[in-house]
């Protein structure tokens, strides 16, 4: 499980990196990190058109599903900060920032399941070049948000 975080941390460092490659890097847009890191993992695994497009479909799904949840996530995260300047009980602080948890939690299940559903579509040989590479560092990006 500790390897698990580490490599989903790593993920959230290494993905706006990806991102950049996509479609928009240089023209002052915003690329679309899906199709970033689907451009990597499609040149550094061989994926092929059918896996292209099964991969495009899941971490799209997932990315949409994770920006559903972050505007959750970031009223969560305000309302425990603010406890700081309100002198708010232990208890309080306890319950918001358990409140920050369980949406944290749902990211990562979003993000575990689109990986795990990633990773069934490879062959043999991809999945030792997956797991070589990290295996899972590449898939949805930790820290909920797809698209920063």
């Amino acid at each position: 499980m500790h390897k698990f975080l580490a490599t989903a941390l790593l993920a959230v460092c290494s993905l706006p990196l990806v991102a950049q490659q996509g479609p928009g890097a240089g023209t002052g847009q915003r690329p679309d990190p899906t199709t970033g890191r689907m451009n990597y993992l499609a040149g550094y695994l061989g994926l092929s058109e059918t896996q292209k497009t099964q991969a495009q479909t899941i971490f799209t799904a997932a990315q949409t599903a994770s920006e559903a949840l972050q505007g959750q996530l970031d009223s969560a995260r305000d309302a425990a900060r603010a406890t700081i300047k309100t002198n708010a009980t232990d208890a309080e602080i306890d319950r918001l920032s358990a409140a920050v948890g369980v949406v944290q939690g749902q990211l990562l299940a979003i993000q575990t399941k689109a990986s795990a559903k990633f990773y069934a579509l490879l062959t043999a040989e991809q999945k030792a070049k997956y797991d070589q590479m990290g295996g899972g560092r590449m898939g949805p990006r930790g820290g909920g948000r797809f698209n920063q």
